[in-house]
């Protein structure tokens, strides 16, 4: 049944935390197992078909395994009975940088995708294999209006340490005169490092140069740290543990 799962989830998450159980009316277990227990248009969140690409090869996916996980949407979604939730756990996803789209395995037995558009998502958790990786919708966090799309948390608290996944595409370059060159749009995905504070949004590189300076007002406990650790500033886990001890000062 499409959506039978999502569905399901909806109707248990309704009101509550991400993960517990609440009661749910008639009305929604009906929708439930008739497959519309969302009152949301065939245009809303999840009724959406993934983006079609076509002559586009190359790298779309954060990680390209289907993935358990929780979403937190930008807004409740009403169910029949008209109970709202605004979390689904439990659901496998995964994220496709270059459509922003987080695509849903519905049904995995007949393949049946769906996908949550990604100005509907305020961020969602997918189990790495090595544990929860949050990401987080960075337009919601620029002021600026500047970024898009979601970037991996790595480091949280005063100082925010996000790693933002963006598309670099290569047009066509085929030659028919000579047969050579690429027929497809390629595409290979990048990434950027932004620290979020409360002041706002700044981009920063991997290295002690750009990272010091913005805990200078902890620069003694911070280079006590880097030095204690041997610390390799061009290391993410270790810039991330940084950044934790950091925001435990």
């Amino acid at each position: 049944m499409i959506l039978k799962r999502i569905l399901c989830m909806m109707g248990l998450a309704a009101g509550l935390p991400l993960g517990s159980f609440a009661q749910i009316s008639e009305g929604t277990k009906v929708g439930i197992n008739t497959g519309t227990g969302l009152n949301a248009p065939r245009s809303g969140v999840f009724w959406t078909s993934p983006t079609a690409q076509t002559g586009v090869i190359g790298d779309f996916y954060i990680d390209s395994l289907w993935r358990k996980g929780d979403v937190k949407l930008a807004k409740p979604v009403a169910q029949i009975g008209g109970l709202e939730s605004d979390s689904i756990a439990g659901i496998d996803i995964r994220y496709n940088v270059l459509n922003d789209e987080l695509e849903v395995l519905a049904d995995p037995v007949k393949k049946d995708i769906r996908v949550i558009r990604g100005n509907q998502l305020k961020s969602f958790k997918s189990n790495s294999g090595f544990g929860m990786v949050e990401y987080v919708n960075l337009a919601e966090r620029d002021p600026k209006g500047e970024l898009k799309g979601f970037g991996a948390v790595l480091a949280s608290g005063k100082v925010t340490l996000v790693k933002a996944y963006k598309p670099k595409i290569t047009k066509p370059n085929y030659n028919p005169g000579f047969g050579t060159g690429e027929k497809n749009t390629i595409v290979r995905l990048t990434s950027d490092y932004y620290l979020f504070t409360g002041a706002g949004v700044e981009k920063v590189s991997l290295s002690k140069k750009s990272l010091l300076p913005l805990m200078a007002d902890k620069k003694a406990e911070v280079e006590q740290y880097a030095k204690e650790h041997n610390l390799d500033f061009k290391d993410e886990t270790q810039v991330a543990g940084l950044l934790r001890f950091y925001n435990s000062k």
